[in-house]
């Protein structure tokens, strides 16, 4: 059985409801680029309490919002879609990074912005440098591609949700060592599931891995599960839940224990049970995905 599986278990809880940890602007810092008075790029950062430990490096989420939040008010970003993200940061003792742009991901430019904010926050606060960790949803989804093949020695870990396509300046082969786990829905009406289908068939020609199998369009019963042979590249594939798939993401403690299992330079976690993958499996298969969140 494959690697790295051991995350999938916590997938299995998503279809329970669970208690919503709001997300209040108050929880963050305005941690924004500026020139002068003005601001280049809005964002907010959550700083643990744990933090302000003597010696203490905590890790460090970088998340990137769908296209709804786009604008200048350093607000819209930290809604309703990173509230579990926000909780489990809290949980965890994470810093938790959100800026705000004013349009795609895609700009080179945006993107060179958000990491002189991240090697800001490396000097400023007690961030670990080994473990950052990058994720978005939708246009954020796409903008997660691009951070990780700007920057491909930067991030320990990765979570693209429903990604639109990356930026034309994409190398799939600086993807090829690192660790990622992407999400989509077969059923998505925005974003098409055959844009992950691209991105991950281009990562995995680059690293000589024979390509999957995807279900069909018109499967509307089976989940996707995908973790390539050598190298820790995950994909699952829910066949319903339209594009608004981040609450049940985002709401899955497996999730973050893969995440955060991850350490940059240090090789990827070892085999685990393979009873984990066998329950989330029989698991979605008897539930549908509610749609959920805010489209984008």
């Amino acid at each position: 059985m494959h690697r790295r599986i051991l995350w999938l278990a916590g997938l299995m809880l998503a279809a329970i409801a669970c208690q919503a940890h709001a997300a209040n602007v108050a929880d963050f810092l305005d941690f924004s680029l500026k020139s002068g008075a003005a601001t280049i790029l809005p964002g907010r950062l959550y700083v643990p309490p744990e933090a302000s430990l003597p010696g203490a490096e905590r890790p460090f989420i970088l998340f990137l919002h769908g296209a709804g939040e786009a604008g200048t008010n350093n607000t819209a970003q930290v809604n309703g879609n990173i509230d579990n993200l926000l909780a489990e940061a809290k949980s965890r003792g994470a810093f938790l990074y959100a800026p705000q742009s004013t349009g795609a991901w895609s700009s080179t430019t945006l993107t060179s912005n958000v990491m002189a904010m991240i090697n800001r926050a490396l000097g400023e606060q007690h961030v670990d440098p080994d473990r950052l960790y990058v994720t978005g949803l939708s246009n954020g989804g796409g903008g997660t591609w691009n951070m990780l093949s700007r920057y491909p020695t930067t991030f320990a870990a990765a979570i693209p949700i429903c990604g639109v396509a990356p930026a034309s300046d994409f190398v799939a082969s600086r993807l090829v060592d690192q660790s990622i786990a992407a999400f989509h829905a077969r059923n998505d009406p925005t974003v098409s599931v055959a844009t992950s289908h691209n991105v991950l068939n281009s990562i995995l020609n680059a690293a000589h891995e024979t390509l999957p199998a995807y279900p069909s369009s018109r499967d509307t019963t089976t989940t996707f599960v995908f973790s390539a042979t050598s190298h820790d590249l995950n994909y699952v594939e829910f066949p319903t839940g339209g594009h608004g798939i981040w609450p049940v993401v985002y709401d899955s403690p497996g999730v973050y224990d893969w995440l955060f299992a991850h350490t940059r330079g240090v090789p990827e976690p070892g085999a685990t049970s393979s009873m984990a993958l066998l329950a989330f499996v029989a698991a979605s298969r008897r539930r549908r995905l509610t749609r959920g969140g805010v489209r984008r």
